[in-house]
């Protein structure tokens, strides 16, 4: 069984991501990055937009896949753009068209012996939908427009997670003290009828005592314990976040504000642990 650093969302910066493979081992080897014990990489979504980077950090990635060092999967960055570029081409940054093709050979999610890797969500009943989908099919991406559609509210739940609309009595800030109207819930936690802040990932601490009711759709699917650890992205944790949850680890600490890319050291047969969690330096 192979070994794997699984890595958090990108987003454009190629310079914390050629860091952080450094850290990880990796050396530089015929114009991409090899690991001198055969470790490979997972990427977990949303390689590109926000820093400022994109084009080189999709150059980087690329090669690594096209040379057998790293895995990924989409993103939901990622699928809206396959979504423009669908619907109107003229949308797309000329720079990142050439691109576009690699980018659809991309899985939604992976499966292996001993871990699960999904962008936001192993929801059960949507992955099920999803499995014999393939992103490069454009009659595929069409069906997923409508966001109402079975197809589109799978993608919607695996790539975005599961929202659940703050009552109006309610005044919920994000972690950058914005208001916000929805709240991304602890998916894997199952079904409720109720939720309050410690229910939201991240938590929120000002809504722990304040419960609401929620509707059967924003319902998630139990994610047992015992079950093979499930890593994801997505969720720009703050510092303070766990990163792991019994066998959920999300590798995402929102390197677009905290300027710091994460990653995990998953070997075979190791129980899940914060020792393997690993970032870079803070500028």
């Amino acid at each position: 069984m192979a070994n794997f650093d699984i890595i958090g969302d990108v987003h454009g910066y190629a310079s914390l991501l050629i860091e952080l493979l450094q850290i990880l081992g990796y050396e530089e080897n015929k114009g991409t990055f090899v690991h001198p014990l055969g470790r490979k990489i997972i990427f977990v979504g949303d390689l590109i937009n926000r820093g400022p980077d994109t084009i080189e950090v999709l150059k980087i990635i690329q090669k690594l896949h096209s040379s057998e060092q790293a895995f990924a999967v989409l993103g939901n960055h990622e699928f809206r753009l396959i979504q423009q570029f669908i619907k109107d081409p003229t949308l797309v940054d000329p720079a990142t068209k050439p691109f576009i093709p690699w980018i659809q050979s991309l899985p939604l999610f992976l499966e292996f012996h001993e871990l699960r890797v999904v962008h936001a969500a192993w929801h059960f009943a949507s992955i099920k939908k999803l499995k014999d989908q393939n992103v490069g099919d454009e009659n595929f991406i069409r069906s997923t427009f409508d966001s109402e559609s079975d197809l589109g509210q799978a993608i919607d739940i695996i790539l975005r997670g599961i929202t659940v609309p703050i009552p109006n009595k309610l005044n919920y800030l994000d972690r950058f003290g914005i208001q916000r109207k929805k709240a991304r819930i602890r998916w894997w936690e199952g079904e409720k009828n109720k939720v309050n802040g410690a229910n939201f990932f991240p938590k929120s601490k000002q809504l722990l005592s304040e419960s609401f009711a929620i509707q059967s759709s924003q319902i998630g699917q139990e994610y047992l314990h015992d079950d093979k650890p499930i890593f994801i992205g997505h969720y720009c944790l703050p510092v303070d976040e766990p990163k792991i949850i019994n066998n959920v680890v999300c590798v995402d600490g929102c390197v677009t504000c905290d300027q710091v890319l994460w990653a995990y050291r998953f070997k075979s047969g190791e129980e899940i642990s914060d020792m393997n969690l690993v970032q870079t330096s803070k500028a």
